[in-house]
């Protein structure tokens, strides 16, 4: 039956080490009309020489367990290069001695080559994702932002034309145009009337119709009013509405793959906070980030880790808040890293975050023991602001070593990411800061490999709830670190951020600070460099 077969197929003898059997398919996909065999009876060269293709025929004969290898790469002296999906499956032999091994490949060039090329795409599309996360972020004014987002997107999804539509009372008005005359912008759409911005500000979700049999009857409409052959709409939201509108549209018609509807579901979390960034902080935005950077600033590395960091205000009128975070360099090659937050109830709480912050810097220098410092830290709550607490944990990591030892008084655990690993939390059983019972925290130790991604964070990162009231919790959070493994260090708080405030669509009740640390290289035993601020 397999002789006649459109795939390669073949028996190989355990007993025999060599093929027995094989059909005219197998014999075509030879590199040689002709070949030469080993002493194991695979093909000196060409399609299954490899040593490895050997190894699983001879797992298969004398364990009897099926092999199947989903994609083997060929490359023959002639032709192009092919996939195959290569099956070996052990059928009895000569009684008491090894299976022999019944071989089939089937051709998947075609499917792996559209996953690369997929791949590639989405590969490149998050590339350019990230500059335009990067101009959202700039200290660009927001028009000029905006501007350049439209721009770089337009180009990104290949768009023959762009547009940005604010809400306004009553309708929509274009702001911005690429591809579009210039006398387009200040166009206003009525909100008696269908139109696009409309279209996605009542569904509230990224829309993409790549052509007119796809559409709707609304859709339908819209697009022979506006000669368009496929178009993709993107929310802007601000405080849980559709504020801003981000439009692209194609003459023709359009095939929108999943790394395109990626990239718009992304850009949608991305747009909602630079137009909340916009609305919010316009006017104060240089105060804000003058005063921020004195006390939210860490370095970009440290000798032999990689940092990033992140603080926002939940506020729009506050340039502190009740969070803190610190990499504090410290006498042979070690660095104190910390993260805190002090609990509601009074005006002194952004005073007590700064205090606390420093005094837990001040007593690192003194004696780095993570038990020590965090009990000076309740001393300084207990005496300074009877009645408040706050919770913090500390860690002095050997940055040529990468051992870390660490304690915890009430904060939230932080999430370690290893390579190829789930994340786990690390130990968190110490009582609050101020309890006055926090002399006794227990001393937990680990070791941070190259590599190795830790993750710190305040408890607004895990608060944040959806409008059902839906909180987004610890768990999504370990699966949004997990995400992180491969994103660069300085980028991993930007991106856990970015999650939470699309699941909270926009709408963030308490303050966010998150720290991330990865060990990339042993440091240098001869240096102690590191510089830092950072509350």
């Amino acid at each position: 039956m397999l002789e006649g077969a459109s795939f390669p197929a073949a028996v190989w003898s355990g007993a025999e080490m060599r093929f027995v059997w094989m059909n005219r398919a197998f014999r075509d996909v030879l590199d040689d009309v002709r070949p030469q065999w080993d002493l194991l009876g695979m093909p000196v060269r060409g399609f299954l020489s490899d040593t490895r293709s050997a190894v699983r025929f001879i797992d298969a004969a004398y364990t009897g367990h099926a092999v199947t290898v989903p994609e083997y790469e060929h490359s023959p002296s002639w032709g192009e290069t092919t996939y195959w999906q290569l099956d070996y499956l052990p059928i009895p032999g000569e009684v008491g001695g090894p299976f022999d091994v019944l071989f089939t490949a089937v051709d998947v060039t075609q499917a792996v080559l559209a996953r690369k090329r997929a791949e590639a795409e989405l590969d490149e599309i998050r590339r350019a994702m990230g500059l335009i996360d990067a101009t959202i972020l700039s200290t660009l004014d927001a028009e000029e932002a905006m501007q350049r987002v439209l721009v770089e997107a337009t180009e990104v999804f290949g768009a023959d034309w762009g547009w940005i539509a604010e809400r306004v009372p009553g309708a929509w008005v274009f702001r911005n145009v690429h591809g579009w005359p210039g006398e387009m912008v200040g166009l206003r759409f009525s909100d008696d009337g269908p139109s696009l911005p409309r279209l996605a500000a009542e569904r509230m979700r990224v829309i993409a119709v790549g052509s007119a049999e796809d559409a709707d009857a609304v859709e339908r409409l819209l697009m022979e009013r506006h000669d368009i052959g496929a178009f993709l709409l993107v929310p802007v939201l601000h405080r849980g509405e559709a504020a801003a509108v981000l439009g692209f549209c194609w003459d023709t018609e359009a095939a929108f793959s999943a790394a395109v509807l990626e990239a718009s579901e992304k850009l949608s979390v991305s747009l909602s906070l630079a137009l909340e960034n916009a609305r919010a902080y316009e006017s104060e935005r240089a105060m804000r980030r003058t005063l921020q950077s004195a006390f939210f600033t860490a370095p970009d590395a440290v000798d032999g880790c990689e940092i990033g960091h992140l603080f926002h205000s939940a506020s729009s009128g506050a340039v502190l808040g009740r969070d803190f975070y610190d990499v504090t360099p410290l006498p042979e090659g070690r660095a104190g890293v910390v993260i805190g937050s002090v609990e509601r109830g009074s005006t002194e709480v952004p005073a007590l975050a700064t205090l606390l912050k420093s005094a837990i810097r001040s007593e690192a220098y003194r004696l780095p023991a993570p038990s020590s410092v965090l009990k000076h830290a309740d001393d300084v709550v207990a005496h300074t602001q009877p009645g408040l607490s706050a919770s913090a944990f500390f860690a002095t990591l050997d940055l040529r070593t990468g051992a870390m030892s660490y304690a915890s008084a009430g904060h939230l655990p932080p999430v370690l990411v290893r390579p190829g690993e789930e994340p786990v939390a690390l130990e968190s059983d110490g009582p609050v800061l101020g309890s006055r019972r926090a002399h006794g925290v227990g001393v937990h130790h680990i070791e941070l490999a190259v590599g190795d991604l830790l993750v710190a964070y305040t408890s607004g990162a895990v608060a944040a709830r959806r409008h059902d009231g839906e909180q987004f919790g610890s768990r999504r959070f370990l699966r949004a670190c997990a995400a992180c493994s491969d994103v660069q260090t300085q980028d991993v708080p930007q991106e856990l951020f970015l999650e939470l405030f699309s699941f909270a669509e926009g709408r963030l009740t308490e303050d966010v600070a998150i720290l991330a640390l990865r060990r990339t290289a042993e440091a240098d035993a001869g240096q102690q460099r590191l510089e830092l601020s950072a509350v």
